[in-house]
This record gives structure tokens, C-alpha cells and sequence, in this order.
């Protein structure tokens, strides 16, 4: 694996992480914000996988 893809999977789970975090704290503090919230984290996760599936196939 190149250090590029390495650091952008680095990257991606940080800011994956951060995210998700930040989501909970946000949801422990305003419950009514479910359904907006959970679709930026649907966004979210499907960028993660697009990027995943993208490293792998460039890997080879």
C-alpha cells in the first residue's frame, strides 16, 4: 500500500471518528435533530465507502 493511501485511509477514519462524536454529542443534547442528523451521517458513510472501494481498486 502507497503512503498516499495510507494516509488518506488515516485521515478518513479520523475525521470519520471526530464525526461520529460530534454526532452523538449532538444527539445526547437535542434529541429532535434525529432525522437531519442521521442523514448527513448516511451522507457520510457512503463517502467513506466510495473512498474505500476507490483505494482498493487503485490498489489493485
Amino acid at each position: 500500500m502507497t503512503l498516499t493511501a495510507l494516509l488518506l485511509t488515516l485521515l478518513l477514519t479520523t475525521v470519520t471518528l471526530l464525526l461520529g462524536a460530534a454526532v452523538l454529542a449532538l444527539l445526547l443534547t437535542r434529541p429532535t435533530w434525529c432525522g437531519p442528523v442521521t442523514g448527513a451521517l448516511a451522507a457520510i458513510a457512503l463517502m467513506a465507502t466510495v473512498t474505500g472501494v476507490l483505494v482498493a481498486a487503485a490498489r489493485g
